[in-house]
């Protein structure tokens, strides 16, 4: 095959809009590895997350979680590790109160929250999906579950003071009578702490150390493997995917992302919801 290694993308690309991932998706990427292929999957979920869904696929490649920030052996050693700074975890906690806009850290599998609301009562059940229809297997998806935590801790900051805990991830909402789009605008300008993206067109933020990215990491861990970046497939269908559609050999953007994820791919295959993966992965082999 032209393509030895297909990175994929999970939620609005493996995962179907029921959170499940579909039959022909799964018989497509074992099609794959019998022609030999090598399958990653890179998300913007937790590591926890991200081997679940990846174990349920009967995979045992390396996962990369947290939009790159962590690069993960199917045996849980930690290839490669992304961090903020101290300045950088107290800059985004600055930027949420002065621009009131709701933020919460990813400190490996735990969510720390300042305050419970809608963005972060489920999110254990939606970190672990339970699959049931894609082949999940219940006891392991309720294991996974019990290594997940919500730690609602307030004030952040005298957490992050006391403890330099190693965050990976922040994630940023929207409130009605915050400044979203000024916020978004102010991390952005911060190139040197930050990495800004979306996996939502940007109805929330999903922040990054600064040059961490699936495209970064998808590099590493292909000079690892002794593949070149010409010879990945990658498919994606949002913003914190359009490094990595525009930096393999074949970016495959979704029906349903947004138009500029799609203008930065080769091509442009079917939705989450019209097996588009499959299709997409059909034609890499037909190829």
């Amino acid at each position: 095959m032209e393509y030895k290694l297909l990175a994929l993308d999970l939620d609005g690309t493996v995962l179907n809009s029921r959170k499940e991932i579909d039959k022909e998706t799964i018989e497509a990427i074992h099609e794959y590895k019998q022609h030999g292929g090598s399958v990653v999957i890179c998300s913007g979920r937790s590591p926890l997350s991200t081997k679940w869904i990846s174990k349920t696929l009967e995979l045992n490649e390396p996962i990369i979680a947290y939009n790159g920030a962590v690069i993960q052996e199917v045996n849980g050693e930690v290839l490669y590790q992304s961090t903020f700074s101290q300045k950088g975890i107290q800059l985004f906690l600055d930027a949420c109160r002065t621009f009131n806009v709701y933020g919460h850290l990813y400190e490996g599998d735990t969510l720390l929250v300042p305050e419970n609301n809608e963005w972060n009562e489920n999110w254990i059940e939606n970190n672990i999906p339970s699959l049931k229809l894609s082949g999940g297997i219940q006891e392991t998806c309720e294991a996974f579950r019990n290594q997940c935590q919500v730690k609602l801790i307030d004030p952040l900051e005298e957490y992050i003071g006391e403890k330099k805990p190693s965050i990976l991830k922040f994630a940023a909402f929207r409130k009605e009578e915050g400044n979203f789009q000024a916020f978004t605008t102010h991390l952005s300008n911060e190139k040197e702490e930050f990495e800004v993206s979306s996996s939502l067109n940007f109805s929330n933020l999903e922040i990054s150390p600064a040059k961490t990215s699936k495209s970064t990491s998808l590099e590493k861990l292909t000079k690892q493997l002794g593949i070149e970046m010409s010879e990945v497939a990658a498919i994606g269908d949002n913003f914190n995917d359009l490094h990595m559609l525009s930096s393999v050999g074949l970016g495959v953007a979704m029906g349903n992302a947004p138009q500029e994820v799609k203008e930065a791919a080769n091509i442009v295959t079917s939705t989450n919801n019209e097996l588009g993966v499959a299709k997409a992965i059909h034609s890499i082999i037909g190829n």
